[in-house]
């Protein structure tokens, strides 16, 4: 197995067939994420917004990174390699349906700019140099606490093993922090988005 693989008959490598379906395991698992519940806190909204949150996130990993599920989508892993994270304006506009842009647009998105134009700061001035970047990561809720998170990362981390390259992520739960540190993942900074309740974390794995 060449080092830019991985090993496909532990995951399902994800194509544009299967945005609706993965996009659907992402809204649930990230309906009730701290994220999204602080910037969308209307109930009856939040389902539709992750829809879209986890659609746009996925399109762009399809397009510029690799996008990955279990075998019977449990849950879905976004991956964007070296040199395309954080994305952009363009990116999106490259890889993203105007439909769905406009529907988020709608519903709201101009609220998460702050916090994007902070977690963007962040994320080049923890990590400059090439590394891959976990862009998301979601188990269906019914699925959770069963080790679908293990299978969904573990064959990426072995590949970034082989390549020699470090992995970066954020995440505004406390509770990941602990699931990301026993993949081993070391928590690098923990701050408070300016001006909003909303904590971030970010975390590194070393290249081994």
């Amino acid at each position: 197995m060449k080092n830019t693989e991985i090993d496909t008959g532990k995951l399902r490598r994800l194509t544009e067939a299967d945005r609706v379906s993965a996009a659907g395991v992402l809204s649930r698992a990230f309906r009730d994420y701290d994220l999204i519940r602080y910037y969308f806190p209307d109930e009856n909204q939040r389902q539709d917004v992750a829809y879209n949150f986890g659609f746009i996130s996925l399109s762009v990993c399809l397009k510029y990174g690799e996008a990955y599920s279990t075998a019977n989508m449990e849950g879905v892993a976004l991956w964007l390699p070296p040199g395309t994270a954080p994305f952009g304006f363009w990116q999106v506009l490259h890889s993203v349906p105007v439909s769905a842009l406009i529907k988020f647009g709608r519903q709201g998105a101009a609220r998460l700019k702050s916090y994007s134009r902070f977690e963007d700061r962040l994320h080049r001035k923890l990590l400059p140099g090439p590394h891959w970047y976990l862009q998301m990561l979601g188990v269906d809720p019914k699925y959770q606490g069963q080790g679908y998170s293990r299978r969904l990362v573990g064959p990426m981390l072995e590949r970034t093993d082989r390549e020699k390259l470090p992995c970066y992520l954020e995440t505004n739960n406390l509770k990941n922090v602990s699931i990301y540190q026993k993949f081993g993942f070391k928590l690098v900074s923990e701050d408070k988005v300016p001006g909003k309740d909303l904590t971030n974390f970010a975390m590194l794995r070393k290249k081994q």
